[in-house]
């Protein structure tokens, strides 16, 4: 069934599941709205901010776990007397990230709070990577320092933020990570006992074996290096706020179809729904198949509106309809459509199952079991008890949309949905609660033998002939006595 849910629908379907923790958050807010769909903006902005909220959670708790790899990494590689000084680096830094993490849950200036300890973490980060640990190797220098690959964990603090799950915080990050480290890498190359050299070097007028003295040089610098570790950090930044926007523009495009599925599922039948958003793209043509129909109305409503006010009408409908409703969904129903004070239900679409008149007759027992206990709660509340009649048929019809391409309906249509109704009507007119054809009976007896017990309920009626057929059909019903206190 063509519809203009449908384009969400395939979105849905679409999803990649890198989104799915931050979409989830947003959908479990949706559905608990009770306006629905139509606040899907504030929703998503909500859900939005709170990911970002527990972004700085796992930024926290991933960079306390890396710092405790690094930790013990020092540790085991390095005796204690070299590597001490790096655990109590790590240390005051995991401190100082509980700090930031701190005040960016707990104040009002969360954002301010957040950018500024960004500095602060690549100038930390930066001056323990370029100054020379006091228990180093004699003569270690700066220049060395340079050379070594602490460089690379300035990449893992940019992919760090990426959990953030905001790209102007990764921007931010990249930033300020090539600015500080370009600060530090040239101060360094400036001391007065530094030799910096760059692809100058590399143009002629210097033999193989001074640029080779150079290189290994304590004191040398290499400027060339230092582009190369800038074009890294931009690279990485540009691609992991690539990442971080389109995931945040996955998840508003996905709450957006949450939103309009949810809609749909106010209108469509919850099989139906899982239906479209199974991969198909509505039903195709009509067919023919079997299917059980079932129609149940409220006994007396013409009295029933006349002596309730308009809005006392409403809520009651309301509430007769979901009552019947839940039953049929929970049967694998689907509620075709509402027309007044009756509901239509129907088994064995949008694809046949096995068991459709054995699940349409139970769900017929299951509804007047759902009446009587609504009606012990309104005589016990001083109302009036509500009393039902419900007929169904099992056999061929038609299935699929019906009407125009602007306007399209999916339902049943033939013989058999004609016979449910007027089995329904029928009720009436035998004095019972629940009328059935034989053709239902038979089926639901081969389809579940658990079902013994409610066709023992049941009792043969004559041959009646029905409006609007010419042959009669032999019709079972549920004996009054059996269906008091509805």
């Amino acid at each position: 069934m063509r519809t203009r849910f449908e384009p969400a629908l395939k979105l849905w379907r679409a999803t990649p599941r890198s989104v799915a923790l931050a979409f989830g958050r947003a959908r479990r807010h949706l559905a608990g709205n009770k306006y629905g769909p139509s606040l899907s903006a504030e929703a998503l902005g909500d859900a939005i901010d709170r990911e970002e909220k527990e972004g700085l959670a796992y930024m926290f708790w991933g960079r306390l776990v890396a710092l405790g790899t690094l930790a013990a990494g020092a540790l085991l590689a390095v005796p204690l007397h070299r590597s001490g000084l790096y655990v109590v680096a790590i240390v005051a830094f995991g401190l100082l990230n509980a700090l930031s993490f701190g005040l960016a849950r707990s104040s009002r200036f969360a954002t301010v709070a957040t950018w500024l300890f960004v500095v602060i973490d690549a100038a930390v980060l930066t001056y323990i990577f370029v100054t020379p640990s006091p228990f180093a190797v004699e003569g270690w220098t700066s220049q060395l320092n340079l050379r070594l690959p602490n460089f690379l964990y300035l990449g893992v603090f940019l992919v760090s933020m990426a959990l953030s799950y905001s790209p102007a915080l990764v921007v931010w990050s990249g930033v300020v990570t090539i600015v500080v480290w370009n600060i530090a890498y040239c101060w360094v190359a400036t001391r007065p006992n530094s030799i910096a050299y760059g692809s100058d070097l590399l143009n002629g007028g210097v033999s193989d074996a001074d640029i080779i003295a150079l290189v290994l040089d304590p004191r040398s610098v290499s400027l060339i290096n230092l582009s190369y570790q800038t074009m890294f950090l931009i690279l990485v930044t540009v691609i992991l706020a690539i990442s971080v926007w389109r995931s945040r523009r996955l998840v508003r495009r996905q709450v957006a179809a949450e939103a309009q599925r949810s809609a749909l599922s106010r209108y469509f039948s919850p099989n139906i729904v899982r239906e479209l958003s199974s991969g198909s793209i509505g039903f195709g043509e009509p067919s023919l198949q079997t299917a059980a129909i079932l129609f149940a109305d409220m006994v007396g409503f013409t009295k029933i509106s006349e002596k309730l006010a308009p809005e006392d009408l409403v809520k009651l409908l309301k509430e007769y309809h979901a009552r019947l409703a839940t039953v049929a969904f929970a049967h694998g129903g689907t509620v075709d459509k509402y027309i007044g004070d009756e509901i239509m239900v129907h088994f064995g679409t949008p694809r046949p199952r096995q068991d459709d008149a054995a699940r349409a007759l139970a769900c017929a027992r299951d509804m007047l079991e759902q009446i009587r206990l609504w009606n012990e709660q309104r005589l016990a509340h001083g109302e009036y008890a509500i009393e039902v009649g419900i007929g169904v048929h099992y056999g061929e019809v038609i299935v699929g949309n019906i009407g125009d391409e602007r306007r399209l309906e999916y339902t049943v249509l033939g013989d058999t949905v004609n016979v449910a109704s007027r089995l329904e009507r029928l009720t009436r007119k035998i004095g019972t609660s629940l009328a059935v054809s034989e053709d239902l009976l038979i089926a639901a007896r081969v389809q579940n033998s658990n079902l013994a017990s409610v066709i023992d309920e049941l009792r043969p009626d004559q041959m009646r002939f029905v409006r609007g057929r010419r042959r009669p059909i032999a019709v079972w019903y549920l004996p009054s006595v059996q269906s008091d206190g509805m």
